[in-house]
């Protein structure tokens, strides 16, 4: 795979319609502190593919995929990174999987 093709595989992990959903769920993301995130995974968190932004110069929230993908036993719950310049997905560091 080039690279061109791994950009945009990772740029479309999950629908930006349900990584929005996440990051615009107040409740959602004041029961996960942003800190949490960066301490546990700052040191693996990589730069935007496109301008090199740092992780610390991301957004940072957590997703949670919708309520459907869980009765289908496809849900994934996690940290998310986000380059808004790039309109790029980053990372996404898994925590909860059904």
């Amino acid at each position: 795979m080039n690279e061109d093709a791994e950009i945009l595989e990772n740029d479309s992990r999950f629908p930006w319609e349900d990584v929005e959903a996440s990051r615009n769920n107040v409740q959602l993301q004041a029961e996960h502190p942003v800190a949490k995130a960066k301490q546990q995974c700052a040191t693996t968190a990589r730069p935007c593919p496109q301008c090199q932004a740092v992780a610390d110069k991301l957004n940072w929230f957590y997703f949670e995929s919708p309520p459907e993908t869980w009765k289908d036993l496809c849900g994934r719950a996690g940290w998310m990174t986000v380059c808004d310049r790039c309109h790029r997905q980053v990372d996404f560091f898994l925590e909860v999987m059904n």
